[in-house]
C-alpha cells in the first residue's frame, strides 16, 4: 500500500518528467530548469496566499525550489502565548514539529520532493515568539 501511494504523481511531477526534468523515478535530472519553473509556481501560487493550512496556522508565504519548500506563516491559535507560557517552550517546539511531521503529505505533495534529498523550512511567527523548523523528507511517512 505505501508503494501505491509513492507512485501517484501530481500533474507537475508528470509534466517534469515529460520535460526531462526530472527521469522516470521522478529523480532530478536539471535542477537548474527545475528552480526557474519553481520559480514561477512560486509566484503564482503566492496571488493565493494567505492560505489556512489547518485551524492553527496560516500560510502567508511559500517559495519552492529544487532541493526546498520555504514557507512562513503565523499560528492562528487563540490564547496560544498563554498556552506556550504554561507549557514552556521546549514543549510547544515538541508538539509544533509533531503536528508538522502529521502534514508531511501536505507539505511534500510532489513525487520529486519525497524520493530526492529535500526538506522544508518553515517558520512560525505567534503573537510574541518565532519558531523555526527544518523538516527533511527522511523524517516522514508517505
Amino acid at each position: 500500500m505505501l508503494h501505491t501511494a509513492q507512485a501517484k504523481a501530481t500533474e507537475l511531477d508528470q509534466y517534469l518528467v515529460q520535460k526531462q526534468i526530472l527521469d522516470n523515478s521522478f529523480k532530478i535530472q536539471n535542477s537548474k530548469a527545475l528552480d526557474e519553473i519553481l520559480d514561477v509556481i512560486s509566484d503564482e501560487d503566492s496571488r493565493t496566499l494567505p492560505f489556512q493550512i489547518d485551524q492553527n496556522m496560516l500560510m502567508e508565504k511559500y517559495k519552492m525550489s529544487a532541493n526546498k519548500v520555504e514557507i512562513e506563516g503565523i499560528i492562528t491559535t487563540a490564547d496560544f502565548s498563554q498556552f506556550a507560557q504554561d507549557v514552556g517552550e521546549k514543549e510547544v517546539k515538541k508538539l509544533i514539529r509533531k503536528n508538522i511531521l502529521q502534514s508531511c503529505n501536505l507539505l511534500f505533495e510532489n513525487e520529486f520532493q519525497r524520493v530526492n534529498p529535500y526538506k522544508v523550512e518553515l517558520k512560525l511567527s505567534a503573537e510574541s515568539q518565532s519558531y523555526d523548523f527544518k523538516i527533511k523528507n527522511s523524517e516522514c511517512t508517505f
